[in-house]
C-alpha cells in the first residue's frame, strides 16, 4: 500500500499538484467508489490527466461489483453464473448460446439432447471419436477462462489431443487434470465461428463482447459495452486484467462503433491501433449485427425479472450474435479500461436507488440496522 502510494506521489500529474493528487487517491479509495491504489495506477490516474474530476469520480473499485450487484438482482438468480444452470434456463428461451454435445459430471447432471459423461473412461471414448471435433470444454464453474480450451483434432496414432493453439497432450493425462466436482461439471460445445468482419480484423477465432444492461422502469437498456479481443495463440478472449495479451475496445453502446481499443504494453494499459497479428487498423471499425445484440440483450433480460443489472457475454458468430453467459458477478474494470470511462452512471444509480426497496425485504432487522449505514455509503456522492 505504502509502495503504491509512493508511486502515485511521483506520477507526472502528481508533480504538479503533490497535494491534490494525494487527496483525490485517497477519497477515491476511503470514499464511495472504493477505488484501491493499485487500481489507482492502473488508471494512471497519477500520470494521465485526460479526465476530469468528474469523469474519475465515476470510476469505481473492483470490490464495488459485489455491493452493486448484491442490490440489484435477486440471489436466487446467482446460478445462472454456472454455465450449466444458465445453458438449460436459455434453451427454454430459444434464444441462441452455444450447442452442448457433452457434460461431464460425476453426479449426473446434463442437458436435453446431450451425452452424459460419468467418469473419465467415459470422457476418454467420446474424444477417441474424431466426428465429435472440433469442441470447445469450459467448467460449468469458472471465471476468467480459466479450465476453458478448444479443441482441433484427436490423433489416434498418438493417442494426443491437438488444442486450437496448435499444442499436443496425450489425451488420457489430459482428462484426468479435469476435475468435475471443483468445476460443478465440464461441458463440450460447438466451437464458435467468428463473423466475417471479426475474422478480418481478429483472424479465424471466436471473440465476444461484455455488455451490462440495466433495467430501469421496466425498460432494459445497454449501460456499457466492450470488446474482447483474442490475439496471439490464445483460445480465450478474456482480458484478465491485461495478463493474457488481449486487447479490449471501448465500444459506443448507440452505434457499436469502437471508440479504442487497449492493451497491456510494458505493464501499462496503452492505446492500441492496429491487430497485432493480422495488422488491420481499428480505426472506425464498427462492430457487426450491434441492432441485434441490442435486441438479443433486451430480450433475454426481461426472463431474469429478479435481475435489474445483467453482464452478458455475446460472440459475434457467423450465424449472428450468440449469448455465451451471464455473469452474476462482473467485473467492472473491463468497461473502465477499454471506455476509459467510468462504470457508474445516472441511469446505474437510478437502478441501484429502484431495487433497494426489494433488496431491503430480504433482510434481518440486523442487517437492516447495518443496511441503513451501508445504504448511504453506496451512494457515488
Amino acid at each position: 500500500m505504502f509502495k503504491d502510494l509512493i508511486t502515485i506521489l511521483q506520477g507526472d500529474r502528481a508533480r504538479r499538484a503533490p497535494v491534490s493528487t494525494l487527496v483525490e487517491a485517497l477519497r477515491m479509495r476511503f470514499g464511495s467508489q472504493r477505488l484501491p491504489f493499485r487500481e489507482y495506477l492502473a488508471y494512471r490516474f497519477h500520470e494521465l490527466d485526460d479526465l476530469s474530476a468528474e469523469e474519475r469520480s465515476r470510476f469505481l473499485g473492483s470490490g464495488r461489483k459485489f455491493r452493486l450487484n448484491y442490490v440489484c438482482n435477486d440471489s436466487q438468480w446467482f446460478m445462472l453464473g454456472e454455465k450449466l444452470p444458465m445453458t438449460l434456463f436459455m434453451m427454454a428461451t430459444n434464444i441462441p448460446m452455444p450447442k452442448v454435445h457433452a457434460v461431464y459430471d460425476t453426479s449426473g447432471r446434463s442437458l436435453p439432447g446431450a451425452v452424459t459423461l460419468h467418469d473419465k473412461d467415459d470422457v476418454i471414448t467420446y474424444l477417441r471419436t474424431t466426428q465429435h471435433y472440433p469442441l470447445f470444454v469450459k467448467p460449468s464453474h469458472s471465471a476468467y477462462g480459466w479450465g476453458a480450451a478448444g479443441l482441433k483434432a484427436y490423433n489416434p496414432e498418438s493417442n494426443n489431443l491437438q488444442f486450437l493453439d496448435n499444442k499436443e497432450r496425450n489425451l488420457d493425462e489430459w482428462v484426468g487434470q479435469l476435475n468435475p466436482g471443483s468445476a460443478h461439471g465440464i461441458l463440450f460445445q460447438e466451437l464458435l465461428k467468428p463473423h466475417p468482419e471479426i475474422a478480418r480484423i481478429c483472424g479465424p477465432r471466436a471473440s465476444s463482447i461484455r455488455v451490462s444492461t440495466a433495467r430501469l422502469d421496466g425498460h432494459v437498456s445497454i449501460v456499457s459495452a466492450v470488446w474482447r479481443i483474442p490475439t496471439g495463440t490464445n483460445m480465450i478472449d478474456n482480458f484478465q486484467h491485461g495478463a493474457s495479451g488481449n486487447l479490449l475496445g471501448g465500444v459506443d453502446i448507440a452505434t457499436g462503433r469502437i471508440n479504442r481499443v487497449v492493451g497491456l504494453v510494458n505493464n501499462k494499459v496503452e492505446i492500441v491501433d492496429k491487430h497485432p497479428d493480422t495488422g488491420e487498423r481499428f480505426d472506425n471499425y464498427t462492430l457487426p449485427d450491434w441492432p441485434r445484440v441490442n435486441e438479443m440483450c433486451s430480450q433475454a433480460a426481461h426472463y431474469l425479472m429478479g435481475m435489474n443489472l445483467h453482464h452478458w457475454d455475446i460472440a459475434l458468430t457467423d450465424h449472428g450474435p450468440v449469448i455465451v453467459e451471464n455473469n452474476e458477478i462482473a467485473d467492472i474494470d473491463l468497461h473502465q479500461h477499454g471506455n476509459r470511462k467510468g462504470f457508474w452512471s445516472d441511469t446505474v444509480e437510478k437502478t441501484r436507488c429502484q431495487s433497494y426497496p426489494r433488496y431491503w425485504h430480504t433482510l434481518s432487522m440486523f442487517q437492516k440496522i447495518s443496511a441503513t449505514f451501508m445504504r448511504k455509503i453506496d451512494q457515488l456522492r
